[in-house]
């Protein structure tokens, strides 16, 4: 399938930005609570329903429109969450309406329904309505009611459903249901009531109640309350990757259980420990809200672990992930013994150790605040598995003498069925199944039929002729948008199944000098350019982070003012030194501008990214560790250099691993995955979903005290032609795989 240059979508879901307002196109329900990062480093646990408000705890902002009234947050009335923060509303002295409102759009012929918790002051009677009536067939639906005896004064006959909960406290938190059968506007209006139940009089400044919580959502459940500040919650959870502080997609996940019954009180009788015990530390878990456990060894000299003192269910030849969350304490090494066989991870440094063959697969990834959470995933081979969660003092090495006071500090448990590790599910004396997220996205009305692209943190799939509204398929990773396009201008290309996306002709805008910082997929690079107006540029017109490079003749950074041999127009991944001894993968597209193909000189070079190495005092400044290297007819080489000399005085001759070549004009789709080490190396590297390379028992790096970083663009000596180049989803990762990415890469789109 080909997007015509000419296509653009019709309508974009964009989930890598935090909504400002309601989205009338998207619907959203889950059944249960479900975990997610937010930004603010910690864990946290949202709520069935949706809150279209913004500022919902704090009337006094701009948000809520005050007719006759005014409204304050005294700090001493105490709200139903125990916090000091319930809304004072007071009567103006002025004749007329008494209300605060809310202005909202709304879905034609989709259930409303608004809630407001309210307490009784010297006002005790409102009446909680839709507004602009227009919408509504018999114009707007609302209710009056006392807050002092708790019963409903009236309610006008196009109420759909209402309630009035009794919270304590004086408390009540009143709901109104309605259908707006005419129009997409509405919104609800809070009325002060006099004596006589009328909504227009002449107020006193006496006269005043509380409120606290509105919530404002699809249907006609009342959902359970979530509070909001600056963005509403539409149910989505809005993940971020805490390694690099930013938002990756929306969680739109299936459902799934955790068979773990106590995953967060590790001294239940639930958890059997041998030759260690689990004690409360003082330490915040990953939600900052509870607090952590120890797994404190003992001082013999044996294991230290704990396990569930039962096996934990399973059925035969089905696939499990086992996670946990685990900070380094004394102890930075800890292991998963699973069915009878170890996978090991360094804490400190999140790096994965020794692991068996028989555990198929193992994570690491940042949790926040010193946390990583730990998974390892196998296949069950009966009705039930042991799991057993333990320290050690180095890779491996999980039998040593205890000291009777050193450990790792565990929270959150896990075991599901699948095949990787989803959102943490806590339980506390049963098994606890999160609910499938069901997302739902209105179709253009502009077209009959619509192809439909999602693109997943993984990788992208198509839908093609969707007539109706489009339900997100569940899966274990963010959503990072979707786009709807019109299907007429949607061709197929070839016999090939797989969807092949050509961006519309790119339009390109400089990012500015040398030094420019930009974040990529998030990585922060920083430019060393000419500062030219073409040196680095990036596209306009898509969603994807498109780059392009460009050096003329004569084009110089001015670092290198004295080194008049060198030619650069290039990103540099800052502060991102790599490990050694540690899976680093590289994915990204590349396309070589329309043109001739460089036709070099003797000991001319052009380099389209490289592996730099972070030299100590010293070493001599050597070749790339692993560079690209453009020669003559198109083709690129990756060619790697090592040595063991240290410090290294000799510059290490480049060996030539591999060549392929790129066609001018056509995106390549690249994935590399280098293991950077002196003399036990692997490298592995993809073209357009082809293995080229697969190699082991290599030098890839220098013996240097940190690992070497990533540049990308172009670096050649001096030259008197043009060459350009477009990079598209540069992504850097050792902290997971981007394996998927040969067979998935991201849309350049």
């Amino acid at each position: 399938m080909i997007i015509e240059e000419t296509s653009s979508p019709l309508r974009v879901f964009d989930f890598r930005v935090m909504p400002k307002s309601a989205n009338t196109n998207l619907s959203v329900t889950r059944k249960s609570e479900a975990s997610f990062f937010g930004q603010d480093g910690y864990l946290h646990f949202a709520q069935p329903g949706q809150n279209w408000l913004t500022y919902s705890e704090n009337a006094t902002n701009s948000a809520w429109i005050k007719v006759g009234t005014s409204v304050s947050i005294p700090g001493s009335i105490t709200a139903i969450d125990g916090s000091e923060t319930g809304n004072k509303i007071i009567e103006s002295s002025t004749s007329g309406e008494h209300r605060i409102t809310r202005e909202l759009n709304v879905a034609r012929n989709v259930p409303i329904t608004v809630s407001i918790y309210l307490k009784a002051a010297t006002c005790s009677r409102v009446q909680l309505s839709f507004s602009n009536g227009s919408s509504f067939k018999g114009g707007n639906p609302g209710v009056k009611f006392n807050l002092s005896n708790g019963t409903f004064i009236s309610t006008s006959s196009n109420v759909t459903s209402y309630q009035a909960i009794d919270c304590g406290n004086g408390w009540w938190r009143l709901k109104l249901s309605g259908v707006p059968d005419l129009g997409t506007q509405s919104g609800f209006h809070l009325y002060m009531l006099n004596d006589s139940n009328n909504t227009s009089y002449s107020g006193s400044t006496s006269k005043f109640l509380y409120a606290w919580g509105a919530q404002f959502e699809q249907g006609t459940n009342l959902s359970t309350y979530t509070p909001t500040t600056v963005a509403p919650y539409l149910g989505l959870r809005f993940n971020y990757d805490l390694a690099n502080q930013s938002l990756t997609g929306a969680l739109i996940e299936p459902a799934t259980t955790n068979l773990v019954r106590y995953s967060q009180v590790f001294d239940n009788s639930f958890w059997r420990k041998e030759n260690a015990s689990a004690v409360r530390s003082g330490s915040r878990s990953p939600d900052g809200k509870t607090y952590a456990f120890k797994i404190k060894e003992n001082s013999n000299s044996s294991v230290h672990y704990i396990a569930p003192a039962s096996n934990l269910p399973t059925t035969t030849d089905s696939v499990y992930t086992f996670s946990a969350f685990l900070k380094y304490s004394e102890r930075k090494w800890a292991y998963f013994n699973i069915i009878g066989h170890t996978v090991h991870f360094d804490l400190a440094n999140k790096v994965i150790g020794n692991r068996s063959d028989v555990i198929t697969s193992a994570s690491i990834k940042s949790a926040g605040n010193g946390w990583v959470r730990c998974s390892a995933t196998f296949k069950a081979k009966s009705s039930e598995s042991s799991v057993k969660i333990g320290t050690e003092i180095s890779n491996g090495a999980t039998s040593y003498r205890g000291d009777g006071s050193s450990g790792i500090l565990i929270w959150g448990a896990q075991l599901e069925k699948g095949s990787q590790m989803t959102s943490y599910i806590r339980t506390n004396g049963s098994t606890v199944t999160r609910s499938a997220d069901i997302v739902t996205l209105a179709k253009p009305s502009s077209s009959s039929e619509c192809d439909v692209l999602v693109q997943r943190k993984d990788g992208r799939t198509w839908v093609n002729d969707i007539s109706g509204s489009y339900q997100v398929a569940p899966s274990g990773t963010e959503v990072q948008y979707v786009n709807f396009y019109d299907s007429s201008e949607i061709s197929t290309g070839g016999d090939d199944d797989e969807p092949t996306a050509v961006e519309p002709k790119l339009d390109y805008t400089s990012i500015g000098p040398t030094g420019t910082l930009l974040d990529i997929l998030s990585n922060s690079y920083m430019s060393q350019t000419p500062s030219k107006s073409w040196s680095l540029q990036k596209a306009t017109n898509t969603r994807a982070p498109i780059y392009r490079m460009q050096l003329n003749a004569g084009d110089r950074w001015s670092g290198d003012a004295n080194n008049q041999n060198r030619e650069r127009s290039e990103f540099y991944a800052k502060n991102n030194n790599l490990p050694f001894g540690k899976d680093v993968w590289l994915s990204f597209s590349v396309r070589l501008a329309e043109g001739s193909s460089l036709n070099l000189a003797s000991g001319e070079f052009c380099y389209l990214g490289q592996f730099h190495a972070s030299e100590d005092d010293r070493d001599i400044s050597s070749a790339p560790v692993l560079g690209f290297k453009l020669s003559d007819d198109d083709t690129i080489s990756i060619c790697t250099c090592s040595t063991t000399s240290n410090p290294h005085t000799v510059s290490p001759k480049a060996v030539v691993r591999g060549t392929t070549r790129f066609n001018r004009g056509v995106w390549q789709k690249i994935v590399v995955r280098i293991r950077f080490s002196t003399t036990n190396g692997q490298l592995q590297w993809w073209q357009n979903g082809k293995q080229l390379l697969n190699l082991s028992g290599i030098g890839i790096g220098y013996p240097d005290a940190s690992g070497p970083y990533w540049k990308f663009g172009i670096y050649r000596s001096p030259m008197s032609f043009t060459t350009a180049v477009e990079y598209a989803n540069m992504e850097l990762e050792h902290e997971s795989s981007l394996y998927s990415r040969v067979a998935n890469p991201l849309s350049i789109a």
